[in-house]
């Protein structure tokens, strides 16, 4: 379960690396991830006006690129020269055979993160929380309305593949978490960290507004043969 991170610390690291600029609304925030049996990894989001490049901290390795104008993943394999295409498609949470609830509550003794009020928020199933977050409200409102058409255009693939998981795998939690989400943990401002119960845990170490950066990191390889995500179920968020 969560554990509240120390917010204060957090603080000065993000005044340290601001760089604002009038003319330049590029984001960049950067995750510490963990999850069992794998060493702690980081995880970089660059944000331009309309897309998402997510990666390991390294502009020459693999990458994702989320259009948000077009509505589509583009998941870069470099080992094998591919590219991976998810596109957006509507879909409605079911009604499922138990209860789905979202809940948001202040944070008790969290201090304000960048003047904005810290929530706790629980993703649970009946009785089970399948995942909970620590979300500064309002803050990086636009990055985190991006992420939360990102998670549901994930999620559209999600749901066209889980035709093909057994139905004795197909648990609560991996119905609302993975397949069935629609990026609630989004919509008050952008998560500090996240848990969830497949052991995955992710903390923001810092985040960076108004930087310059690359254009050249949000193409995709010409030569790259294209393919989409089909049956594959094992495609998750970086």
């Amino acid at each position: 379960m969560l554990k509240i991170i120390n917010i204060s610390v957090l603080i000065l690291s993000v005044l340290a690396l601001n760089a604002c600029s009038e003319n330049n609304t590029t984001t960049i925030v950067q995750f510490d991830e963990r999850e069992e049996g794998i060493d702690p990894y980081q995880v970089r989001y660059i944000f331009s006006n309309d897309a998402i490049r997510i990666d390991d901290n390294n502009d020459a390795g693999d990458y994702v690129i989320y259009d948000d104008k077009k509505r589509i993943i583009y998941s870069v394999n470099h080992g094998d020269s591919t590219i991976l295409t998810i596109e957006n498609k509507k879909w409605e949470i079911p009604v499922f055979k138990f209860q789905r609830n979202v809940t948001w509550k202040v944070t008790e003794d969290a201090p304000k993160f960048a003047s904005k009020t810290v929530y706790s928020y629980w993703l649970s199933a009946d009785e089970t929380v399948c995942s909970e977050a620590q979300v500064a409200e309002g803050l990086l409102l636009k990055e985190s309305k991006m992420l939360k058409r990102y998670r549901e255009t994930l999620s559209a693939a999600q749901v066209d593949s889980i035709v093909a998981t057994p139905e004795d795998m197909r648990t609560p939690c991996l119905l609302i978490d993975k397949v069935y989400n629609d990026g609630s943990v989004y919509e008050k401002g952008f998560p500090l960290q996240q848990w969830h119960k497949n052991g995955l845990q992710r903390i923001m170490s810092s985040y960076k507004t108004g930087e310059k950066y690359n254009a050249e990191l949000f193409e995709l390889p010409k030569e790259y043969n294209t393919y989409s995500m089909g049956d594959n179920l094992s495609f998750g968020e970086k």
